[in-house]
């Protein structure tokens, strides 16, 4: 658990990318959710909590990683042309990313995730991630 949160909050502190294999990425209904900007999202969080959103970006810096019961899942930042920023982090799977990478992703907005004694800000878990 502790190796968990320790990567994971890795990607909130800096890191150098990783290689591994890509893995399909999932489809999912659209309808519930809301088309913004990662501006819109971040100038305006509370707006935004706990609601399902799509927003594209540059991937800034991302990471593989494992779960502690083996689950593999990516973390990465993703930024719009004013170096606006979201946390990401999708689960089941390595996502075929590199540094630049125009990404759309569909996912629950937070804008205070807790993970033990550290609060991340503006943090999204992706359902889907795909590379534009």
């Amino acid at each position: 658990m502790i190796i968990t949160l320790v990567l994971f909050l890795s990607l909130f502190l800096g890191f150098e990318a990783f290689s591994q294999s890509p893995e399909p990425i999932p489809t999912i209904n659209t309808a519930e959710y809301i088309d913004v900007t990662i501006e819109e999202v971040v100038t305006n969080p509370k707006k935004y909590d706990e609601k399902k959103v799509i927003l594209e970006g540059e991937v800034k810096e991302y990471k593989y990683t494992t779960s502690s019961k083996g689950e593999p899942f990516t973390l990465f930042k993703l930024i719009d042309s004013d170096n606006n920023e979201v946390r990401v982090y999708y689960e089941d799977e390595h996502l075929p990313f590199s540094k630049g990478d125009k990404v759309r992703i569909m996912g629950r907005y937070r804008k205070h995730k807790r993970y033990l004694l550290f609060k991340i800000k503006n943090v999204i878990k992706a359902r889907t991630a795909q590379i534009l």
